[in-house]
């Protein structure tokens, strides 16, 4: 076996390499745990699209008031952490399990901490040392029992106060993933394997004073820039869920552009560490006529199969197809509903995987990654990405 320092060092080239001679890019999917058997199975382990991503962020699991790590969904992480129940035996079937599958298609799998509806409990974890110790640990303890190859944190957003946040959470954000790191380090010694951090970061600026960016950049293998719900329902009038330059109607900081300048020009984080974000799901306006139009509310009473990119494709035919030359997005409009819908689609996810490319970032994350997993296993917006990448 390599020693730990022989691993690490073919880590550090192989990354140089890749980047350098831009021989590929990341493609993260996440994968959230509670969505498995929708769609009456067919977004299950089993038929994922492992030959088109390169690493999935499993998520979530959930950090306790102690500092431990819980699942989501119980339910969930019973299947696809540990395997389909076999009727015959009444076990379960390791070769199922989501890592196991993704494992024999070469594709890593992170476990991912948080979420926005979860993230409440990060400050006082955080806060307190000792937790901080037993949350890192908590880490490597789910590293050992499903086999998972990295940790990524989603904390949003340190200093967030109605997610209990206060501005200590700027230093104590340090601590905590310099914890885990150490705990990630301590265990590549015992295994000789390297296990990456990463940790999804918000595109606001607002929220990315609250981080010493500098200190957490070296601390990080690379950053998740959620760079979509840049507007919604919670708007009084219509915009576009994730822009990639700025729009006619909106702050000129919010759009994918903007951000990846922010943190790579503002905070020079280099290229190769960032990841950018896409939307596989939409956004829709209530009562709105227009593009930046006033609107009121969300407009999904209008669209019964669902926001994400497959299901709205079913009902695109009622809708009149749009283009913002200048936020280079699509957009739907359905004049007798009065709803418009922002989302993205085969050209402007080529767009985003463009730009990553040209400038030098390392990849893409997608939020998430069955919403293009169409009914006839077709993957538009996934093809999109991998042969954007391919060819450029």
């Amino acid at each position: 076996m390599h020693s730990s320092k022989v691993r690490l060092s073919m880590f550090v080239i192989l990354f140089a390499f890749t980047f350098v001679f831009g021989q590929s890019r990341d493609i993260i999917g996440y994968y959230p745990s509670w969505a498995y058997a929708d769609r009456d199975g067919k977004i299950a382990a089993a038929h994922l699209a492992y030959d088109k991503v390169t690493i999935i962020n499993y998520a979530f699991f959930l950090p306790t008031e102690q500092g431990l790590l819980i699942g989501k969904d119980a339910e969930a992480d019973s299947v696809l952490l540990v395997g389909v129940l076999d009727n015959e035996t009444g076990r379960r079937d390791p070769h199922t399990s989501l890592i196991a599958l993704a494992h024999a298609h070469k594709v890593e799998v992170m476990l991912s901490i948080g979420g926005w509806a979860d993230s409440s409990i990060f400050p006082s974890v955080a806060a307190d040392s000792m937790k901080t110790a037993r949350f890192a640990g908590e880490c490597v303890r789910c590293i050992r029992q499903y086999g998972f190859d990295g940790i990524d944190i989603d904390w949003e957003y340190p200093g967030y106060s109605p997610h209990r946040g206060s501005p200590v959470d700027r230093v104590n954000f340090t601590a905590f993933l310099q914890a885990v790191r150490k705990s990630l380090d301590d265990y590549t010694k015992i295994t000789g394997v390297y296990y990456p951090l990463s940790a999804a970061l918000s595109a606001s600026p607002s929220r990315a004073v609250d981080m010493e960016m500098g200190k957490i950049a070296e601390i990080l293998d690379f950053v998740n820039l959620m760079t979509y719900d840049y507007h919604g329902s919670w708007d009084s009038s219509s915009n576009h869920n994730s822009p990639l330059y700025p729009t006619a109607g909106g702050e000129p900081q919010s759009c994918f552009d903007s951000t990846f300048k922010l943190y790579n020009g503002v905070y020079q984080i280099p290229a190769e560490k960032i990841n950018m974000g896409v939307a596989f799901y939409s956004h829709s306006f209530g009562s709105c006529d227009s593009l930046y139009g006033a609107s009121i509310g969300s407009g999904r009473a209008a669209l019964p199969e669902g926001g994400d990119y497959q299901s709205l494709m079913k009902q695109v035919s009622s809708f009149t197809r749009l283009w913002d030359d200048k936020a280079q997005v699509p957009y739907l409009l359905h004049e007798e509903k009065r709803v418009l819908v922002s989302y993205d689609d085969v050209r402007s996810i080529s767009l985003k995987a463009e730009y990553v490319k040209t400038h030098g970032a390392r990849g893409l994350i997608i939020w998430e990654m069955t919403g293009d997993m169409c009914d006839d296993g077709t993957t538009p917006l996934l093809d999109a990405i991998n042969s954007t990448f391919e060819k450029f």
